[in-house]
């Protein structure tokens, strides 16, 4: 478990207050991932595969390091599972909506051993976690996730999902935030901890991506000291509509210094309104914490906070669209991702 102790006090580090964030390449990430190309991006479909690929030429324009090992010998930027689908409800609050008056379907999942046998290959769909790796200084050995999923709900009939904030957004921001830390790294500033930059798929379906990756990665899982994680960090809440500059922070009891450590970067940074809805802890009355990938981490132990700007009408819709992305916003809780994934792995 990461040590957060002294917050106050950071290692010998250059000022990294004034790092910007790139509104265009943001931009392009959630227009290139929410078009039609990409079909809707529904693990263990081709459009999931091209949302792959294109985050994997990424990560590797980013110099990131491929972190899934099979061997001593083999690395991959991809990780793939396994899973069965049957179609239900999703699980949890309001049948995984969001508000009263939504209401989404999807399949309900579960892992099975990779490979299959051939009996039951007919039953059988494959998501792939996407990772890349930037290795760190001093603490080196020690990790820090910054996460997302980038899986969404597919198509329905002619007509696909396009799940900009869900999750291109955040899909997006990871993409940003992994090519801050590659350009002070080529510039000789390198984090004194490595960073592991995690997009996974199946998170609709159960945050089955991240379920797998806690139980089966090559990492052990002592190395991870802690878990960013971005879900729908795109839009403006009903709430916020005349002031969007805020971001909601959520977090389990045993991840307190985390949010600390992200309060004092706002304080110095982003100046965004935090937590005003009160969703900022794991007991809020929509569970927000149990449901998304960050849950797969603080259940075993390691750290967890979730950045979001919370919930809106087209969650789960047709209507979640690249254009209704308010990319000022997302620039500005892009740049506290970053200033608190920094001082996470650098403390």
């Amino acid at each position: 478990m990461l040590l957060l102790v002294g917050i106050g006090r950071v290692s010998a580090q250059p000022d990294v207050s004034q790092v910007s964030v790139s509104v265009e390449r943001l931009k392009q990430h959630v227009y290139t991932l929410a078009s039609e190309e990409f079909g809707g991006r529904q693990v263990g479909t081709p459009g999931q595969l091209l949302a792959a690929n294109y985050c994997i030429r990424t990560f590797r324009q980013n110099h990131l390091t491929a972190p899934f090992r099979f061997d001593s010998t083999q690395a991959s930027f991809r990780q793939a599972f396994a899973f069965t689908t049957t179609d239900v409800a999703l699980f949890g609050p309001a049948n995984g909506s969001y508000g009263s008056n939504l209401r989404a379907t999807t399949k309900r999942s579960e892992l099975v051993p990779l490979p299959q046998t051939a009996k039951d290959s007919s039953k059988v769909s494959f998501g792939f976690n996407v990772g890349g790796l930037l290795i760190g200084n001093e603490l080196k050995t020690e990790i820090v996730v910054v996460s997302a999923h980038y899986d969404h709900l597919g198509k329905s009939g002619n007509r696909f999902y396009p799940g900009a904030d869900d999750n291109a957004s955040g899909t997006a921001t990871v993409l940003e935030v992994a090519a801050i830390f590659d350009s002070l790294a080529r510039q000789g500033v390198r984090s004194q901890r490595s960073v592991l930059f995690l997009l996974f798929s199946g998170e609709e379906v159960g945050l089955l991506g991240s379920l797998f990756f806690v139980y089966n990665s090559s990492i052990p899982l002592r190395q991870l000291k802690a878990n960013i994680n971005t879900d729908m960090i795109g839009r403006v809440d009903q709430l916020h509509r005349r002031t969007p500059d805020y971001c909601y922070l959520i977090r389990d009891d045993q991840s307190a210094p985390l949010q600390q450590i992200a309060e004092a970067a706002n304080r110095q940074t982003s100046g965004l309104a935090l937590n005003e809805g009160g969703y900022d802890t794991a007991n809020d009355s929509e569970q927000f914490f149990y449901r998304s990938d960050q849950y797969n981490f603080a259940k075993l132990g390691i750290p967890a906070l979730f950045f979001t700007s919370g919930q809106h009408t087209d969650y789960h819709q047709f209507s979640d669209t690249a254009d209704k992305i308010n990319y000022e916003a997302l620039r500005k809780r892009a740049t506290l991702i970053f200033q608190t994934a920094w001082r996470v792995a650098n403390e």
